[in-house]
């Protein structure tokens, strides 16, 4: 218990810490937020109930015109803490200088972190996803 909080808490502090940086664009949406979004989206039945099981979204995007330096030694951060925070890869993908990369972890009373990762020569940006998801609703939302 106390290493999943520890590991909760890591992930946490990370996007925290970057949220206060003027170098980032920064969003988090709380559950009634999400699920606006699938209303107003038009989502299906089957979408909602997905939506319905997020408890919360936050997002990180550092774009280009910053020292390269800076995406460097965030990626190394990231990597680090799903290293140290006990998450699964579900998917890696290398495309020319575009990498995606899909983290799971499943803490206590089968909560989810999804922690998404992409970058480009442009920019890079940090998906987490935090519910109550099985894998394959995850994968579902990656499609």
């Amino acid at each position: 218990m106390a290493t999943a909080t520890a590991n909760a808490q890591a992930i946490k502090d990370f996007f925290d810490r970057y949220s206060q940086d003027e170098r980032f664009d920064y969003v988090s949406l709380g559950k009634e937020m999400i699920g606006l979004a699938g209303v107003f989206g038009g989502a299906d039945t089957t979408a909602m109930n997905t939506l319905d099981r997020i408890s919360g979204m936050r997002i990180l995007t550092l774009t280009d015109g910053f020292d390269d330096s800076l995406m460097q030694d965030v990626r190394r951060e990231a990597e680090s803490l799903v290293t140290n925070s006990d998450f699964d890869t579900l998917a890696e993908v290398r495309s020319g200088s575009e990498r995606v990369n899909v983290y799971r972890r499943t803490a206590n009373e089968g909560d989810d972190d999804l922690l998404v990762v992409t970058q480009d020569d442009a920019e890079l940006t940090l998906i987490w996803i935090q519910g109550k998801l099985s894998a394959e609703e995850l994968m579902g939302m990656m499609q």
